[in-house]
């Protein structure tokens, strides 16, 4: 009885150092984890809180759309300037 609990006290003893040292393991990686996304000095706001590559790729998206909008948004006000400061002159716009 004794040699068997030798044997089962070896095999525990055996897990526990190998747990012990996947422990050690997983701690160090959440440490380069959480350094990684610890934000840099100069990082945008709007970035600020992002976790992964699909929020960072939609929040681009997003931003892309927002720019694309304004320019647009200021080009039509530009046009709508020229036309009334040249009410005579036709201005041809087709296309743009």
């Amino acid at each position: 009885i004794q040699v068997g609990l030798v044997t089962e006290l070896g095999q525990e003893t055996t897990e526990i150092a190998r747990l012990t040292e996947e422990r050690k393991t997983l701690q160090e990686e959440l440490g380069a984890l959480q350094l990684s996304m610890t934000p840099v000095e100069d990082e945008p706001e709007a970035a600020r809180g992002l976790t992964t590559r699909v929020e960072l790729i939609d929040r681009i998206r997003v931003l892309g759309q927002d720019v694309l909008d304004d320019v647009k948004f200021g080009f039509d006000n530009a046009v709508n300037q020229l036309k009334v400061l040249n009410p005579t002159i036709e201005l041809n716009t087709d296309g743009i």
